[in-house]
């Protein structure tokens, strides 16, 4: 199976300080609370190892200015007998999405570009786009994509992995994502094929975010992981997240696993590793980073604290509560599921995302935290990262 289709078929812990003083405010965990807790985390992700439904992980959990807790369990490498450390590399696949969006606003910001452009402003061949009709037949779009249809997954464009409508089937006989050399590349054939909604009508998960990558790039004038390094991982000191991971760190990547017809984990085929272990022109903004756990915890220190991180503003705070407020026209999505600049946002205004092979991170605004896992399944199951939050809010948050 191709790479891509992998990443894209799945749409995510140092021990608890045992010196936090007990504080009046009730979220924050005592000692027999932190024993609790990492007691609960230990029994679960154990069980689930000796059960072969996960081979390794890292969890983590950063609350009130410091990183309670930093676990991590198992095997990045099985067969070698590689244990997970805290600067294992993971591949965050749909995790780098956020990342993109930030770039997007960072320019946004520098008014290069505006949330209600048309997306052909920047992309020539986005003009006079074409919307699959119910009958099956290419008609005119009542308006065209703009900026923030791309943000929020309202383009009308899909991913060609999760359906079998007219524009999958397109996207799937042009190889969308597959064989394309560059993110260029993409955006031109997508330019030729219809439309599976017409925009702002319906968030529907697609290369939408891929196509923001472009955007940064055309905009630019620089090579999107060229931006990526300059203006948000170097600030932020990620030094460990890249699209292609330098040779002498590749061994701290952890390897992929996928389940078996016979329901057991196995190493999935190297071709999953290809993209990232060589160098490549293919800049996925959608789904093509690689982090740790602590890379991107800056990432997300950086969103909890609306936008700026150890002196080093990233993007404004108005950027920023544009980003994780419902931006969903009315009717787009299935009652009560929102969605923001790049984020998923819940009913208690945590905002969050994942990738495919079950990386997660939830943002918690009203309790000062955030929850992280990272594990390498693909494709995904199993549900351990929700269950890991449960634990965590089970445990130190009195809700």
């Amino acid at each position: 199976m191709p790479i891509v289709c992998n990443i894209f078929l799945s749409i995510l812990f140092a021990t608890m300080c045992d010196t936090l003083a007990a504080q009046s405010d009730s979220a924050t965990p005592r000692n027999d609370e932190a024993n609790s807790f990492s007691s609960a985390v230990e029994k679960y992700i154990v069980e689930k190892i000796d059960q072969g439904k996960i081979v390794g992980c890292s969890a983590l959990v950063f609350k009130d200015g410091n990183t309670i807790y930093h676990e991590v369990f198992g095997q990045s490498q099985l067969a070698k007998n590689v244990p997970i450390e805290q600067d294992t590399i993971w591949r965050i696949y749909s995790m780098s999405k956020p990342i993109t969006s930030v770039a997007v606003m960072q320019l946004v910001e520098s008014k290069k570009i505006a949330l209600d452009d048309e997306a052909s402003k920047y992309f020539p061949e986005f003009k006079n786009l074409k919307v699959y009709s119910k009958d099956g037949e290419p008609v005119a779009c009542k308006r065209e994509m703009t900026v923030r249809d791309l943000l929020r997954h309202t383009s009308g464009l899909t991913y060609g992995f999760f359906g079998n409508s007219a524009t999958d089937k397109a996207y799937r006989n042009q190889g969308i994502l597959v064989s394309d050399k560059t993110i260029g590349e993409t955006v031109e054939k997508l330019g030729k094929i219809p439309l599976q909604y017409q925009p702002g009508t319906r968030w529907h998960y697609s290369v939408s975010t891929d196509v923001l990558g472009r955007l940064v790039e055309v905009v630019s004038g620089m090579p999107f992981d060229d931006y990526l390094k300059k203006n948000i991982f170097e600030p932020l000191k990620m030094n460990d997240t890249f699209f292609s991971v330098p040779k002498n760190k590749q061994t701290r990547l952890a390897e992929m696993y996928r389940f078996g017809r016979d329901g057991k984990l196995a190493t999935a085929p190297a071709r999953s590793s290809r993209r990232f272990l060589n160098e490549t022109g293919f800049f996925s903004g959608g789904g093509g980073l690689c982090s740790t756990t602590n890379d991107y915890l800056q990432f997300a220190k950086m969103l909890l604290n609306e936008g700026e991180l150890n002196g080093v503003r990233i993007i404004q705070k108005t950027s920023h509560a544009e980003m994780i407020k419902n931006q969903l026209p009315e009717g787009a999505a299935n009652k009560g599921f929102q969605f923001g600049l790049g984020f998923r946002i819940d009913d208690q205004g945590h905002y969050s995302w994942g990738g495919a092979a079950g990386t997660r991170f939830w943002v918690d605004p009203k309790n000062k935290m955030i929850t992280m896992f990272m594990i390498q399944i693909n494709p995904y199951q199993g549900g351990h990262g929700k269950a890991f939050k449960r634990i965590v809010y089970k445990n130190l948050i009195d809700e």
